[in-house]
């Protein structure tokens, strides 16, 4: 295995989540001993350690947060530190084998720093240090300091890490309080800086609040010298029937993960109530993300041929090219409109949707694959069977969620076979709401590997590096977020799709027409002609579900008010048309076209979005 250090550097890594937590819900009461229980019931740990290796962690804590002399004094046991927290070590590392790493859990002693005297701070440095020295000398990859209330206190652990075990990375969380606020009127912003002078490699918070509230404060812990960790709690703890109760469910954990590592939060995991379904449901967005596992190249012994550079629509042959390809390449305005395919087999009103559209000079139809996750009629068999029936030219969007590495191949010259040529590759949302929460997401590649093998696909070139008899000739597009939360990651990241063999950018909405001319002007030195999104709010509620819930959507109060004061019904959907005329009209010089993602399939939506922009879209009749 790489160093942790260097695996952090290759993407986003997964924590596991509580070990207390489980035990008492495996029968062991509070009134034990947890860090006794790795030599008195080892199978016991061991069990907790593998569900949680099998939910996708990357690192698993060892069972030693109250390891250390003050603590254990409690139960008797203050001269069996060493024996404690090597016995512990060495059950995590027999269940990470080489697939995780292992921390060394530190926890703080109970010693009330901010108010204990000179000798109390020095009993509590010295049980730290003989802890950090017993997981230094078992063989951990790394220090995990955690749940330490006081920063003073997690300043002298970190010192004693640096003394004890300098070797080892260090991972320094601290807890943060109400108004996202640490013990002594300390902001988030002052919190990073101590940790980071204090000698920490990774700093962060855990426990305390869930996921919400911890990315509140992480996210304004990122850039600031140190990559940032967050471990929540699964809500905050209610009792029911004398038992305490976590009310954050797994697929809230999902939903957050992704939050988290898209404001730049590079370790995630779970703290008190969190459970292997709870990091499951993480582990999801940190293989979306582009986390661990590593996944090795896929390679011929003796590739035949060598993989050409990406090319622009421009670079393609005129008569291999799809219908928006040419208008593009063209310079022509284009439009496509975004439609679902149904939920059953009843294609026939998502039919005449589309010939609406036709006859209103709409002749692309998008068609998203498993939107937000859901069960739908397969994009593919939807796609061939629009493009039999009507005369509207198709484009398929391919997510990597659903698909493994052989799938996905197979998925696009089917695609090719049945006459599909427009595809939008993107790594795809984790199945995380909707009636399907538990199902499997796969990731075995995202959306830029995912290009890389269509772009040898219309080079001749199987994913292998063999030549194939024939060719593809997809446009390639991909997604990009105008208003991501890591701006500079997206950006970074486009211009690797670009070089992978992205030759179209298909944004997420924007309703900021700032952040759109920012993004605009960012892409334009690419080269690589974008389509905007609009998506047409559809009330007030939807409006701050989208601002607040979704990642890289970012509506401005003015419109939310706007669409507060428009009410329900037929009032808020033309007040969210009129916003979108707006935001479409701001940039339509700019852009080499635009897809609407009328809700609801609402083809007439989109329609009269079209027609605020007559000087670039006439909404001629098709023959």
């Amino acid at each position: 295995m790489k160093s942790f250090l260097e695996a952090l550097r290759a993407g986003p890594m997964q924590f596991d989540g509580a070990m207390g937590s489980l035990l008492y819900g495996r029968g062991v009461f509070h009134t034990r001993s947890y860090d006794e229980l790795s030599i008195s019931q080892p199978e016991l740990v061991r069990a907790v350690h593998q569900d949680y290796l099998a939910a996708g962690a990357d690192i698993l804590e060892t069972n030693t947060f109250g390891a250390n002399r003050m603590a254990l004094a409690k139960h008797g046991l203050a001269n069996r530190v060493v024996e404690l927290n090597v016995a512990a070590a060495k059950l995590a590392k027999e269940v990470a084998g080489d697939t995780a790493y292992v921390a060394g859990a530190v926890g703080p002693t109970g010693a009330h720093y901010a108010y204990a005297n000179k000798h109390g701070r020095q009993d509590a440095g010295d049980a730290i240090a003989e802890q950090i020295d017993a997981l230094g000398q078992a063989g951990v990859d790394i220090i995990c300091l955690e749940t330490f209330s006081s920063i003073v206190e997690l300043e002298v652990a970190i010192a004693e890490c640096r003394r004890r075990a300098s070797k080892l990375p260090i991972i320094a969380h601290l807890t943060f309080g109400e108004g996202q606020m640490a013990k002594g009127g300390l902001e988030p912003e002052e919190v990073a800086q101590r940790l980071v002078d204090a000698g920490a490699n990774i700093i962060g918070a855990n426990c305390g609040a869930g996921p919400d509230v911890l990315y509140k404060i992480a996210s304004r812990m990122v850039g600031r010298g140190a990559p940032v960790s967050v471990q929540p709690n699964a809500g905050q703890p209610e009792q029911l029937e004398g038992r305490t109760i976590y009310v954050a469910n797994p697929e809230h954990f999902g939903v957050y993960a992704r939050r988290l590592l898209k404001s730049g939060v590079q370790i995630i995991g779970g703290c008190c109530g969190t459970t292997p379904k709870h990091i499951q449901a993480m582990a999801g967005a940190v293989r979306m993300m582009g986390g661990r596992p590593q996944r090795p190249e896929i390679r011929a012994a003796v590739p035949r041929k060598t993989m050409p550079a990406a090319t622009s629509i421009a670079q393609v042959d005129p008569t291999k090219r799809s219908a928006l390809a040419n208008r593009i390449a063209a310079e022509e305005f284009a439009v496509s409109v975004e439609l679902n395919a149904p939920h059953g087999l009843d294609t026939s009103k998502v039919m005449d949707k589309i010939r609406l559209l036709q006859d209103g000079g709409v002749d692309t139809i998008n068609v998203a694959d498993g939107p937000r996750a859901s069960a739908r009629m397969g994009n593919l068999a939807f796609c061939a069977k629009a493009q039999l029936e009507t005369s509207a030219e198709t484009i398929l969007h391919v997510c990597c969620r659903d698909r493994n590495y052989l799938g996905l191949v197979s998925h696009l010259l089917g695609a090719h076979a049945l006459g599909i040529r427009n595809l939008v590759i993107i790594t795809g949302d984790p199945p995380k709401m909707g009636d399907y929460p538990f199902a499997t997401p796969v990731y075995d590649v995202d959306s830029i590997e995912l290009l890389t093998i269509a772009a040898g696909l219309n080079a001749g070139i199987d994913p292998a590096g063999n030549e194939m008899e024939q060719s593809t000739s997809f446009l390639l597009a991909t997604g990009a977020e105008p208003a991501a939360n890591d701006y500079d990651r997206e950006l970074r990241r486009l211009e690797r799709k670009q070089a992978a063999g992205a030759q179209l950018v298909m944004t997420q909405p924007a309703y900021d027409s700032r952040t759109l001319e920012r993004f605009l002007a960012d892409v334009k030195p690419m080269g690589i002609p974008v389509m905007v999104g609009v998506l047409p709010l559809a009330s007030h509620r939807n409006a701050e579900f989208l601002h607040n819930e979704v990642p890289g959507m970012q509506v401005p109060l003015e419109y939310r008010e706007r669409m507060a004061k428009a009410g329900a019904g037929p009032s808020g959907r033309a007040a969210g048309i009129a916003i979108a005329k707006e935001a479409l009209s701001a940039v339509a010089s700019e852009v080499a076209g635009v897809y609407i993602m009328p809700p609801f399939n609402r083809a007439e939506s989109a329609l009269e979005i079209l027609a605020s922009i007559p000087e670039h879209w006439p909404g001629e009749k098709s023959d």
